[in-house]
């Protein structure tokens, strides 16, 4: 499927396939790799350091909690340290050459921690995850701070953010499903060695992606600037663009609004619909729906611009999170829902990011600062802020509704409150991410 798209987007554009098919496939090629290791992070951190490693739950919460802040952090530190430096061989590329050895190497010892004596277990896994983000972190900013400069028009930039999505989709896919039994399969029946082995198996894949990308992809539309100004003066140029500002609040309220629907869908399926086991289900055809959507949306924006389309897809999301109301307990009118959901958003997801790097032309042609990788540190920052609210808030509403965990059927205020959650809060956010969005249109 992954290549029937692939074939479709590039077969698109004649001029795609002379000037940068290669570079696509490439872009893509790199988020697999990264995207393979935030799988894992998002789906098995928590069952590994718990089942696997032994590490006690509640040592296991406030290591997660402090691995999400440090995440946060990280990114705009990177960023910073990006925005300050460039290198012969570039200013985006070198970073993929120096930051992968040490990744995989991490990657792989992080995956031994089950083998690790209980006084020193805990420290050992924050010292070899911390080096893994690190070095994950300026891979995955420098790599979306090279859109603007892998091309300079919004159709080639769509086309490379849907070769990037639907790659990471595709890693996001194959290890949600099959990462627990190929541990098992690796590990005949070892737990602990067969995550070693996956995990291993994740940073095989990883380092011939990650250097091709280095050899293969071009900033052939970067120019350094004449001038290194102050931080101050680079902060400022973001401060001042009243427009900038409104995306980012319309950015983090669509983040909020679609990671209450990730958070509390487990809690919808498993209660409200008392079906658990249908829940790989819901996940795959949330999944599968933007993916298939990839090579379609660089041919909506030969018809309309990408603000409008945006917008779109906002208000499109919260129709079909408010159809699930209509869906009730019924599974295949869930789904079909879900599909739509998954539609809609994965045109926000992928427009997003040219929006972002026509910010970066217009300070650049302004002010002639670099802020590519400023801007995409500060979409990071907005993404892991806005999961961690609304998982929090999503966690105390459960609270206040009276859910318990050993219940196997809960009250009807509680399943009230859960659809709540799950439908209400993510339709009234995506509303309110598209009016904010409506505004910034509005705005020249």
């Amino acid at each position: 499927m992954v290549l029937e798209w692939g074939l479709w987007l590039l077969a698109s554009d004649d001029k795609a396939i002379k000037t940068s098919a290669a570079e696509m496939l490439s872009f893509g090629g790199l988020q697999f790799a990264l995207s393979s290791f935030m799988a894992f992070i998002s789906y098995y951190l928590m069952m590994f350091l718990t089942d696997v490693a032994l590490i006690p739950p509640a040592a296991t919460a406030v290591f997660i909690l402090c691995y999400r802040l440090f995440a946060a952090i990280d990114t705009q530190i990177i960023g910073l340290f990006i925005n300050r430096r460039t290198f012969k061989d570039g200013k985006y590329r070198p970073y993929f050459k120096w930051c992968v050895l040490p990744f995989v190497v991490c990657l792989v010892a992080f995956g031994m921690t089950s083998g690790v004596n209980a006084p020193f277990k805990v420290i050992y896994a924050a010292v070899t995850l911390i080096i893994c983000d690190l070095c994950w972190s300026a891979m995955q900013t420098a790599s979306m701070s090279m859109l603007p400069y892998l091309a300079n028009d919004d159709m080639s930039r769509t086309k490379f953010m849907s070769f990037s999505n639907g790659s990471s989709i595709a890693a996001y896919i194959l290890v949600g499903t099959f990462m627990l039994p190929l541990t098992v399969f690796l590990g005949g029946g070892d737990s602990s060695r067969g995550f070693m082995f996956a995990l291993a198996l994740i940073a095989v894949i990883a380092v011939p992606l990650v250097f091709n990308a280095y050899f293969r992809l071009k900033e052939r539309h970067y120019f350094e600037p004449g001038n290194k100004p102050p931080l101050k003066e680079v902060f400022l140029a973001v401060g001042r663009s009243k427009r900038f500002i409104i995306f980012i609040i319309g950015l983090c309220l669509y983040f909020i609004a679609d990671a209450f629907k990730n958070t509390t869908a487990y809690y919808y399926v498993g209660y409200v619909m008392g079906r658990p086991e249908l829940l790989p289900m819901v996940i795959m055809a949330g999944l599968l729906s933007p993916l298939a959507m990839q090579p379609v949306i660089p041919r909506l924006l030969k018809r309309a611009k990408k603000e409008d389309l945006i917008v779109f897809g906002l208000f499109g999301a919260s129709c079909a999170s408010l159809l699930m109301l209509v869906a009730g307990d019924n599974f295949a009118a869930l789904i079909v829902c879900v599909v739509l959901y998954g539609v809609f958003t994965s045109i926000v997801a992928n427009l997003v990011f040219s929006v972002m790097a026509s910010f970066s032309d217009e300070i650049k042609s302004q002010r002639n600062i670099s802020m590519s990788e400023i801007l995409a540190s500060i979409m990071s920052l907005g993404s892991n802020i806005s999961s961690a609210v609304a998982g929090g808030a999503a966690a105390l509403a459960l609270h206040g509704f009276g859910y318990s965990a050993q219940a196997a059927v809960q009250s009807g205020g509680t399943l009230l409150g859960i659809r709540v959650l799950y439908v209400v809060c993510t339709a009234a956010l995506m509303l309110f991410a598209g009016t904010v969005f409506t505004v910034f249109r509005t705005r020249r």
